[in-house]
């Protein structure tokens, strides 16, 4: 097994490990995503994290030498840029918790919406930015249905 997904598996209570990431009517589908993950719903309450402000879950996948960590919120209507930043930011910090200081991956930010996104709210998006650790990435926009493999793609 992957060093960094048994890191964050033993961290994190199997209660909030989850097989399907839905949330409020939009869902991200895992298929073709890497076959050794955990998923983490961040409102699962074994991880007391009160009212901080976090993103709905955090993926965690690796297969052959690459690995990720995803933090994702879900957006079936409307939303702001802004909250959606601080709140992938939110589960970015979180997940850095679980992570082995000698673990490598790539840091894929991801908004699962499912209305169109407005121009400011995108323009916002494209110019925001989520870290984790010393990696600074965009968020890596993705319609409610598809795939997580799509936003994991180019990474």
């Amino acid at each position: 097994m992957n060093a960094l997904v048994e890191a964050v598996r033993n961290a994190v209570a199997n209660e909030c490990h989850k097989k399907k990431c839905r949330k409020e009517g939009c869902a991200i589908s895992l298929r073709g995503a890497p076959a050794e993950h955990v998923v983490v719903d961040l409102d699962c309450d074994a991880l007391r994290l009160g009212q901080r402000k976090r993103c709905d879950y955090v993926f965690v996948g690796a297969e052959d030498e690459k690995a990720w960590v995803a933090p994702m919120e879900m957006k079936k209507g409307g939303f702001r840029a802004n909250e959606v930043i601080k709140q992938l930011q939110g589960g970015a910090a979180v997940a850095g918790r679980w992570i082995p200081d000698d673990c490598s991956f790539a840091f894929v930010p991801v908004l699962v919406h499912g209305k169109g996104v407005r121009k400011e709210e995108n323009r916002r998006l494209r110019t925001g930015r989520v870290t984790l650790r010393n990696q600074t990435r965009q968020i890596e926009l993705v319609h409610c249905g598809e795939t997580l493999r799509s936003a994991l793609g180019g990474t």
